[in-house]
């Protein structure tokens, strides 16, 4: 086999595996089923429908996350970036994060926050044993 035809198998070959590789790592992107809720009030199978994504500062905001396949760890990582105009970061900065200790048992874990700076905010949640795989992300607003 010549040289030339050794580059007309090999390219190929090398863009199919990169393809097969970058896809594989963005199916892996959040957990499949996973939904993540906010509302102003605890939220319950009752008022599951009453959910939203516009808050007012220094206002409690709950927040569930419902994993169907459950969870893989004990604990999980709870972070909230904010959307700025002026960081280093292309504009985004952990606003907050805390990790819980959960019911791995458990498909649901609920919990609530409190912002006191209006802007636009995303929270993703991640496990203990996996820090670069999100189980959930969903934005919301505070005015």
């Amino acid at each position: 086999m010549n040289n030339r035809t050794l580059k007309y198998f090999l390219l190929p070959l090398c863009l199919i595996s990169l393809l097969c590789v970058c896809g594989f790592r963005w199916g892996n992107i959040g957990e499949k089923g996973a939904r993540l809720y906010f509302s102003h009030q605890l939220i319950q199978k009752t008022n599951i429908q009453n959910v939203g994504r516009f808050f007012y500062a220094h206002q409690r905001v709950y927040y569930l996350l419902v994993n169907p396949k459950g969870f893989r760890d004990e604990y999980i990582r709870v972070q909230i970036v904010k959307k700025e105009q002026k960081t280093e970061h292309w504009g985004y900065k952990i606003y907050w994060a805390k990790d819980f200790h959960i019911d791995a048992t458990q498909n649901e874990f609920m919990s609530y926050f409190v912002i006191d700076e209006p802007g636009y905010y995303f929270m993703q949640i991640f496990s203990f044993d996996d820090f670069d795989r999100v189980i959930a992300r969903n934005d919301f607003w505070i005015r």
